[in-house]
């Protein structure tokens, strides 16, 4: 119902949600907020849109949070990647992804997806609105509002939000094992990881340039 979707905007963030350990030193993660969260965040408007192929993207990132003694006292002295980072990534299509990702802020969300069509547009919620990732994306999908036009009046349909208790992680991994035992194609194909972690580093390497770059897709 929404017609050529020309929009997407993304955000996955935590208000203040900083790890320690492994995952803030560039030699054992290598990047921040944007794999450990972001990855989750990118992959499911992705995988709505049907994974379009990723062109250019302009990006940024910070550390202000990670490197402060007053918001990370115990970890400031050894945090070495990025607790923030937004991007514009224009995908194959017309379309724009609008993407944000963060371990700390000063906001309580970076609010709901957004699908903008030219027939209607899509709101969707977090299903765990009041969980540390506050409005994001963060593998489940809650309450929907579709937004457009009847009979020349501007509507609003709230799409129910059915709620189940399905252990989507095991259903993951069951999906998984099935298709291994029954030799079928793997759930998730290669070009969706492939696409996605092109988008991450071109994200990464635009931050570091501080301009606009082209996605390299890798070839396998």
């Amino acid at each position: 119902e929404l017609g050529k979707i020309y929009y997407v905007q993304v955000g996955g963030g935590r208000r203040r949600g900083m790890p320690g350990g492994t995952f803030i030193t560039k030699e054992e993660a290598g990047v921040g907020a944007l794999a450990d969260i972001g990855c989750y965040g990118l992959d499911m408007p992705m995988n709505a849109l049907g994974y379009p192929k990723p062109l250019t993207v302009s990006a940024s990132a910070y550390d202000l949070f990670g490197k402060s003694p007053v918001y990370n006292p115990h970890n400031y002295h050894r945090f070495e990647v990025d607790d923030f980072a937004v991007a514009f990534v224009r995908l194959e299509g017309g379309i724009t992804l609008d993407f944000r990702t963060s371990w700390a802020m000063h906001m309580d969300t970076m609010g709901a997806t957004l699908f903008l069509g030219d027939q209607a547009g899509l709101k969707v919620r977090s299903a765990n609105p009041e969980s540390p990732w506050g409005g994001a994306w963060d593998g489940t999908v809650g309450p929907m509002t579709l937004y457009h036009d009847k009979f020349g009046m501007l509507t609003e349909t709230p799409i129910p939000y059915i709620q189940n208790n399905v252990d989507r992680f095991a259903e993951k991994v069951r999906d998984f094992v099935d298709a291994i035992v029954n030799n079928r194609p793997a759930p998730i194909p290669t070009s969706q990881i492939i696409y996605n972690q092109a988008i991450l580093s071109g994200i990464m390497e635009s931050a570091r340039l501080g301009r606009e770059v082209a996605i390299t897709i890798p070839e396998v």
